[in-house]
């Protein structure tokens, strides 16, 4: 089989996040094809979920790769909650797999790396893909805000483990 007759498989990730949400998209052999974050303002479920739609409507993924909010230590709120079960909706009504994973998963995944936090889990990316290091976020201190590139590197995570979880 030449190269041309292999179909390539995208897998999509998205992380909604209080200002929107960040996505990556992957191919099957593990490289990135896009990436970015959203920020909606002011916002509303309904602007993510059609920037979500045109996105996935674009790159024609073969997998949708989501956050459980229903993790043991999730912190997710009720809008939040609700946009999944909106993203996961579309996504089955287009056909497509969906996957989610809680930030614990992750976390296991990413700790038999030596990552334990996000930021760590960050800097661990970035020694994978090194593309993104002009998105590198800054270490989170007590009293400031998560850097808004975090959801890029959250949503990266979550494509990643899938990944790793299904070698």
């Amino acid at each position: 089989m030449t190269t041309s007759q292999v179909k390539t498989n995208i897998v999509c990730a998205i992380y909604p996040n209080a200002n929107g949400f960040g996505f990556v998209y992957v191919d099957n052999e593990g490289k990135l094809v896009y990436y970015g974050t959203v920020r909606i303002n002011p916002i509303s479920n309904w602007k993510i979920l059609e920037r979500i739609k045109k996105s996935i409507d674009f790159f024609r993924p073969t997998i949708v790769i989501l956050l459980d909010p229903d993790g043991k230590t999730s912190r997710v709120g009720r809008r939040t909650k609700n946009l999944l079960k909106d993203i996961i909706a579309y996504a089955e009504a287009e056909k497509l797999s969906v996957v989610q994973y809680s930030r614990d998963q992750i976390r296991d995944v990413f700790e038999i790396r030596g990552a334990f936090t996000k930021y760590e889990i960050s800097k661990f990316l970035l020694t994978k893909f090194p593309e993104l290091e002009p998105k590198r976020p800054k270490e989170r201190k007590l009293w400031k805000s998560e850097d808004r590139n975090m959801a890029i590197f959250d949503a990266l995570s979550l494509a990643l483990t899938w990944f790793w979880l299904n070698e």
